[in-house]
């Protein structure tokens, strides 16, 4: 995905008192949310009693960490209420208002160099679940912390903080970092801990600065010299740019950076440049199971994918009437029930060529939702975060959309930054594993990244 850039088309709604309010009322509903949980607990362990038959002394109501020694004493209790990352989610979800929820499912791609009235509106007046940063947006290392850290502090749920990372000619912090090698660099070396340690550094650096997610890695399979893909891919068959891509994915996880897989179903065949026009891959069912498909099956097997990214493709074996992003039969269709993903899925910017010469940014925005995306990137402005949120909200009133649909993906959106540690998660929860090993056993990871992996851990 590269910055097309756009226009203001849309005076801001409202001032200063009225974002401070919406900001007040939804720290009141996360706060009253984080009780309502740690009273559930405390409930739940009051029913324990001591060796003398009496109550048992009555603990505080706080919402430590997971990591701290609060919650190791959890562990060696009797009775442990054990609750799950879904059931956590659901609370916050019950004392979210529509507008709340809805303003998780947007990615807000930033305007100019500082926290504007523009940038502030998309964060505190629509409340986005997502910034999405370019090298236009950042001038400096510490003009870039400070940008990052002033939207952070304004969000009333923390920030998933985006940019597009992957080396090579799309690398947005080259400015900062200097030169980085390509995904095709990269997939020569044939090294997976080479591969690994790129995927670490790019991670870290990103860290630094404030960014906890990234728009890659490309896990296209590379079949034509494509004019959008060229220096982009690790590799011309699915082994290859599983392995390679793998080990990638787990050297950034393991520097606390969330990356997102693109561009599903795989634009490796692509002749069309996506941010212009829409490309046609016309491949058969079983091509594209053994070749597009394969690396998104290997990877998602790991456990380690959390999100996804399709984009602007048409694949007529798939779906012959709407591109990837916009059809269920490709997103909950074969994404979600037949690869068994159930991760946050982003599209590609709805402002592409492939999108909006036949819908609106409202209507795609609503067609993605339905079709099971979780979180729509394109809007750059308040005016527009706030019209796409209007044509949402009408689908629900129409029925086209349902509300239980906006809260599934609002689950996963807030899963998500529970297991990133952005977002308060009381204790005891069942166990969740470090993003960068979030498979049950190692025995499901690919062979390569499993001889790789304990090959690091020897």
């Amino acid at each position: 995905m590269r910055h097309l850039g756009g226009i203001w088309n849309r005076t801001q709604r409202a001032g200063q008192a009225s974002r401070e309010n919406s900001k007040s009322q939804a720290r009141q509903i996360i706060a009253r949310t984080l009780l309502f949980l740690g009273l559930l607990l405390l409930a739940a362990c009051g029913t324990q009693g001591n060796s003398g038959g009496s109550a048992a002394a009555p603990a505080t109501a706080a919402t430590p960490d997971t990591s701290t020694p609060v919650a190791a004493s959890w562990r060696n209790t009797r009775i442990r209420p054990m609750l799950s990352l879904s059931a956590v989610a659901q609370q916050y979800i019950a004392g979210m208002t529509l507008d709340q929820e809805l303003g998780q499912l947007f990615v807000a791609a930033f305007t100019d160099t500082d926290y504007n009235a523009n940038n502030a509106g998309m964060v505190e007046q629509e409340g986005a679940g997502a910034i999405l940063l370019y090298s236009s947006n950042m001038t400096s290392e510490d003009q870039t912390r400070q940008l990052i850290a002033t939207a952070q502090a304004h969000a009333t749920i923390p920030l998933l903080v985006l940019t597009d990372e992957e080396g090579g000619y799309v690398d947005r912090l080259q400015q900062f970092y200097g030169f980085r090698p390509s995904a095709t660099q990269i997939g020569a070396t044939n090294s997976p801990s080479y591969a690994r340690q790129q995927g670490y550094k790019t991670g870290q650096d990103m860290a630094a600065l404030g960014f906890n997610a990234d728009f890659a890695p490309d896990v296209d399979v590379q079949l034509v010299a494509g004019p959008d893909q060229v220096t982009r891919t690790f590799g011309t068959t699915p082994q290859a740019v599983t392995t390679m891509a793998g080990a990638y994915m787990t050297g950034m996880q393991d520097a606390g950076v969330v990356v997102c897989l693109k561009h599903f179903p795989g634009l490796g065949a692509a002749t069309t440049d996506a941010h212009l026009g829409l490309p046609v891959i016309n491949r058969s069912r079983a091509q594209l199971e053994s070749v597009e498909l394969a690396p998104y099956r290997n990877l998602i097997a790991t456990g380690q994918v959390q999100m996804i990214m399709p984009t602007d493709v048409l694949m007529p074996a798939l779906d012959p009437n709407l591109p990837a992003e916009l059809s269920p039969a490709i997103i909950n269709g074969v994404l979600r029930q037949e690869l068994g993903y159930n991760g946050v899925v982003v599209t590609d910017a709805l402002y592409m060529d492939g999108i909006i010469q036949k819908w609106s940014l409202g209507q795609a925005g609503v067609m993605a939702i339905e079709a099971g995306d979780d979180m729509l990137v394109g809007a750059f402005t308040t005016g527009q975060i706030s019209m796409m949120m209007d044509a949402l909200k009408a689908a629900i009133s129409n029925h086209q959309l349902s509300k239980e649909r906006i809260d599934e993906s609002v689950r996963r959106i807030l899963i998500l930054k529970m297991r990133m540690g952005i977002l308060k998660v009381p204790v005891p929860v069942h166990p969740v594993p470090p993003l960068g090993s979030m498979s049950p056993q190692m025995g499901s990871w690919p062979p390569a990244l499993l001889q790789d992996r304990q090959n690091q851990a020897g």
